[in-house]
C-alpha cells in the first residue's frame, strides 16, 4: 500500500511540474547572466507619456536596463540589484530629473521588474496615476540569409 501511495505521489508531482516548467519558459526575463530581453515600452502619466524600447541585460545578479525612444534618445538608464532588491537610476532625461520623480521611478521600476519576473508585463502606480506597459519583442534573426535582394527596374 505504501509503495502504491509513493508511486501516486511521484506521478502527481511530475504531472504538476510539467506545466510550471512550460510557463517559466514563456516568461521573457533575463534570468541567466549575459541574457538580454527587449520589450516595447510605454510609460503613461496624466500629463504625457514616453514610448520606445526597453532593454534588460543580466550581468552577475544585476539587471541593467534602459528605455530608449524611437529616435534613440535614452529616457532612463537603471540598474536593479536582484539580491538587495534595489533600483539605482543612472540617467534620467531632464524633464524627469527631479528628486521627487526619481524616488517614484525607482520604486515603480522595482515593482515592475518583480512583476516581469513572474510573467506580468504591466504595473499601475495608483497613487501617482502612472502606468508602465512592456510588450515582449520577438528576437530578430540576423543570421537568416533567406532575404531577397531588392531589384531595380530597367
Amino acid at each position: 500500500m505504501r509503495k502504491c501511495l509513493a508511486c501516486i505521489s511521484l506521478l502527481i508531482t511530475l504531472w504538476c511540474a510539467v506545466p510550471v516548467r512550460a510557463q517559466q519558459d514563456s516568461i521573457r526575463y533575463p534570468f541567466s547572466s549575459g541574457q538580454q530581453e527587449q520589450y516595447a515600452a510605454t510609460v503613461t502619466a496624466s500629463k504625457g507619456y514616453i514610448s520606445g524600447i526597453c532593454v534588460l541585460i543580466n550581468e552577475n545578479d544585476t539587471i541593467k536596463g534602459a528605455i530608449v525612444n524611437e529616435f534613440g534618445i535614452s529616457a532612463l538608464d537603471f540598474s536593479y540589484d536582484v539580491k538587495a532588491d534595489k533600483v539605482t537610476l543612472n540617467h534620467v532625461i531632464a524633464m524627469l530629473d527631479k528628486w521627487y520623480i526619481r524616488g517614484v521611478l525607482r520604486e515603480d521600476i522595482r515593482q515592475l521588474l518583480s512583476l516581469v519576473r513572474k510573467g506580468i508585463y504591466s504595473y499601475d502606480d495608483e497613487k501617482y496615476h502612472i502606468r508602465y506597459d512592456l510588450k515582449p519583442m520577438n528576437p530578430s534573426n540576423n543570421d537568416n540569409n533567406d532575404t531577397e535582394e531588392p531589384t531595380l527596374p530597367d
